[in-house]
């Protein structure tokens, strides 16, 4: 039997998240009706966190998705894909939005220090 095999693309991409230290929720995008209500995500990103602040690797099996995480500080990325994708073609996103975030953080501290 052959293995289901995807083509990579943004749309393979199931979910966006990015927690505080609280595993509260500063910013939150899904691209697809997993979880259709607020209620549910909110339920599902809760679940995310308790499973994963504690631990230093980087990748995790949930609910039948793959969960690509980092934290940074005090924030917790995530990107949520299917049981089907390919870890490692996740990661650099993920490395790639931290740096992002931390670098429009770093200029905004700037500019509110120089008002």
């Amino acid at each position: 039997m052959e293995a289901l095999i995807l083509e990579p693309s943004l749309y393979t991409v199931k979910a966006i998240l990015i927690l505080d230290n609280d595993g509260d929720r500063l910013f939150a995008k899904y691209y697809d009706d997993t979880y259709p209500s607020v209620k549910e995500q909110k339920a599902f990103e809760k679940n995310i966190f308790n499973k994963t602040h504690r631990t230093d690797s980087e990748i995790a099996l949930l609910e039948g998705l793959t969960v690509v995480y980092k934290s940074s500080i005090d924030l917790y990325f995530y990107v949520i894909g299917s049981s089907y994708e390919n870890e490692g073609e996740d990661v650099p996103l993920t490395e790639q939005t931290v740096s992002q975030v931390l670098q429009s953080a770093k200029e905004q501290i700037k500019w509110s220090l120089l008002r």
